[in-house]
């Protein structure tokens, strides 16, 4: 059986089929943008997918948002 992160944990890396699913955008968007140098991914040895830190993902997803008006 494969390793995988317990449900109450965030996983480190998240594959970049996730990561696109979240804002909507497809996934070969988020690989140019991993091209582009905007993102850090890794290839897992394991399974051989493609994963984006969590961190800079969520960097990320922070420039996308827009803020409330009036805050």
């Amino acid at each position: 059986m494969p390793y995988s992160t317990p449900p109450h944990i965030q996983a480190e890396w998240i594959k970049v089929t996730e990561a696109a699913a979240v804002i909507g955008i497809d996934p070969r968007t988020l690989k140019t943008m991993l091209r582009d140098g905007r993102l850090k991914a890794r290839t897992m040895q394991f399974d051989l997918a493609t994963r984006i830190h969590r961190g800079d993902w969520e960097a990320e997803l922070a420039k996308r948002t827009i803020p409330p008006v009036g805050a």
